[in-house]
């Protein structure tokens, strides 16, 4: 496996090829400034499998130049992880919203650093790359109902800075620290009628009704600390530091208004009439080794219930 690191402290520099041959990673590269980073990623005969960055850097920051890796096509799904000493989290969301997958604080353990590698390995060997969405780059007259992805895939979607992979939301949040646990809440929202959607959509018009749930969202939730993953199956998975302060079920009201208000449309001009079930915050499960199957498992299963309330309402 293929690893650049890079950090503008030289004792970190001297350091990390030290501890990943010594944990069978002997093919590291490192950079002193997110310049030097560019130069080298850019050299045609140079490929990483693996970027460390640290996030505190003179002149080009790690949030920027992780955004500016993402923009290079051979970068784009090659796992990103930060390197911290920062606590405020406000920066920690905006390395994920810029395409980082995971991260590790300062000073870091030897064996937690090379953990979150072999994780990141075991990503790039174990887990589909999904499939980044922009619609005005879709044909307007693609063929209903047929995607280059299932109902239950993952996907990401162009210009939604706080949508990332479920992956690395999950790796977010088994990285909170215990104190930050009690001030963080999950949530799920589910696309009533995403069947519908997936089938009666061409991929254009399926992408811009997740793009306008995504944004609805974002725009009611407004934290700038929000993080989104969609999950699949019309499921988006969200973490906020802020969901407390929100009124719950009414934010759902407020996402219907602003969806009614959007421009998600079928191609001939007809409205989709989107309908989202949001479940009410959870907190996130205490088990670090459990925490993220279970809370997300328990997010969804709200969402579920709001649904299925709603269409006995109906009925």
């Amino acid at each position: 496996m293929r690893l650049l690191a890079v950090d503008d402290d030289p004792l970190i520099l001297d350091l990390l090829p030290v501890v990943f041959k010594q944990a069978d990673f002997p093919q590291i590269t490192v950079a002193a400034s997110g310049m030097d980073a560019l130069n080298i990623l850019q050299d045609p005969d140079a490929q990483f499998d693996c970027l460390l960055l640290d996030i505190e850097m003179p002149g080009m920051t790690g949030v920027e130049l992780c955004s500016r890796i993402r923009a290079l096509p051979r970068y784009r799904d090659t796992p990103i992880l930060m390197l911290t000493s920062v606590t405020d989290r406000g920066t920690i969301e905006r390395a994920f919203a810029a395409g980082a997958n995971d991260y590790i604080n300062k000073p870091f353990d030897v064996k937690e650093i090379t953990t979150r590698v072999r994780v990141a390995k075991r990503m790039t060997e174990t887990v589909g790359t999904a499939p980044l969405l922009n619609p005005a780059e879709l044909p307007k007259d693609g063929q209903r109902g047929v995607h280059p992805f299932d109902i239950g895939d993952p996907v990401r979607l162009a210009n939604t800075e706080q949508l990332i992979l479920p992956f690395s939301l999950g790796n977010y949040l088994s990285q909170l620290s215990r104190r930050r646990l009690d001030t963080c809440s999950i949530f799920a929202v589910r696309i009533e009628n995403m069947d519908a959607l997936f089938a009666e959509c061409n991929t254009r018009e399926l992408s811009l009704a997740l793009s306008e749930v995504a944004e609805a969202v974002t725009d009611v939730v407004d934290c700038p600390k929000l993080l989104m993953a969609y999950d699949g199956n019309g499921t988006f998975l969200c973490i906020t530091q802020q969901a407390q302060n929100l009124v719950w079920p009414e934010i759902e009201d407020r996402v219907h208004a602003l969806l009614n208000e959007g421009g998600a449309m079928f191609g001939d001009g007809l409205p989709m009439n989107i309908c989202v079930a949001i479940g009410n915050p959870i907190p996130p499960n205490a088990s670090r080794n459990q925490r993220v199957k279970k809370t997300f498992d328990r997010a969804i299963g709200r969402a579920l219930m709001r649904e299925k309330t709603k269409m006995r309402q109906l009925s």
